[in-house]
């Protein structure tokens, strides 16, 4: 018996990052990049397209945090006030080696 392509598997990758760049929660973001390859494209492509992010109020670490400011490629705001953000200047040295 074939294995039938389900239907949001023949979206096309652009398509899938402009649905994921109406995702914010980045919890979300990450469970749907280990959904797939094809998913964590998408999510990496959203990324890149972001010219913004926000971390404000999330239990973020210093390695999550990095990863996904790198992958956002057009980054130009990033907002990490409020208590739950517990990146160390460790951290802080990371992000500001991203591109």
């Amino acid at each position: 018996m074939e294995k039938e392509e389900a239907g949001i598997d023949r979206l096309p990758i652009d398509l899938l990052a402009y649905i994921f760049g109406l995702i914010t929660p980045f919890t979300d973001l990450a469970q749907a990049s280990s959904v797939c390859r094809k998913w964590k494209e998408g999510v990496k492509q959203s990324l890149a397209q972001r010219n913004s992010l926000s971390f404000s109020g999330w239990k973020m670490d210093d390695d999550s945090t990095t990863r996904l400011v790198r992958l956002a490629y057009n980054l130009k705001e990033l907002d990490m006030s409020r208590w739950g953000c517990q990146i160390t200047d460790n951290g802080l040295y990371q992000i500001s080696l991203a591109n």
